[in-house]
């Protein structure tokens, strides 16, 4: 057992220390004896946990976006409406994007990535799983419009979101852009009797966010 809980420690002191390393140096730029003297660990180390640098980037995209999908989903409590855990579960991500050093790494990495690996959609598509069951929820409560498709919609919001969280990374206000980007999507797909109520919910959770030094100490799920 204290081999086992050893052997983590070196891995998770590895992936930190990746993290900062392309944090401050770039993917393109950061190597592997960087990684080795900001962890602390011989190169053997290293090899042991991560046989190459394309595994390294594939445990920090899958670890970060475990935490994204876990936080969406944490926020999405069955005895709440569908869509008003859907607003509270995309403004708990922005904020764990903004905090959390491997969530934000792993949307940085794949960005950067895109064009060469396939992760990055494999994780997205289920981030998009979860907002569908949330957006068919939210059809069969009577808060969305009937006719839509619960993927698509899935799949305009994640990619809403992931566009916002880029332009975030360069412009900031990321409460701002997350609010502005919901206040678009509602009368799209809200139905005309629950609309007031949806944009007064988004305006109060906004404002609950941008009060809070981390929206998730001050918003309930």
């Amino acid at each position: 057992m204290a081999r086992q809980v050893r052997s983590e420690a070196t891995r998770r002191k590895l992936l930190d220390a990746a993290i900062d390393v392309f944090d401050e140096a770039g993917y393109v730029a950061a190597g592997r004896t960087a990684i080795i003297e900001r962890a602390g660990v011989t190169k053997g180390a290293l090899y042991h946990h991560f046989d190459s640098m394309d595994s390294l980037v594939t445990a920090i995209i899958e670890g970060g976006f475990a935490t994204v999908l876990t936080t969406f989903r944490s926020m999405c409590q069955p005895s709440s409406p569908a869509l008003e855990g859907m607003i509270h579960g995309m403004f708990a991500v922005t904020e764990v994007l903004s905090v959390d050093k491997e969530a934000r790494a792993a949307g940085h990495l794949v960005f950067a990535l895109a064009e060469s690996n396939e992760l990055g959609a494999e994780v997205g598509g289920e981030w998009a799983d979860a907002v569908a069951d949330q957006t068919a929820r939210a059809i069969a409560e009577g808060d969305l419009c009937e006719e839509l498709d619960a993927r698509q919609v899935a799949e305009s919001i994640t990619s809403a979101m992931l566009g916002t969280w880029l332009m975030t990374h360069y412009a900031g206000d990321s409460i701002g852009r997350v609010t502005r980007m919901w206040e678009t999507l509602l009368p799209a797909i809200v139905v005309a009797d629950s609309l007031p109520y949806f944009r007064q919910f988004l305006a109060r959770d906004a404002l609950r966010y941008q009060n809070g030094s981390d929206g998730r100490s001050v918003v309930e799920p």
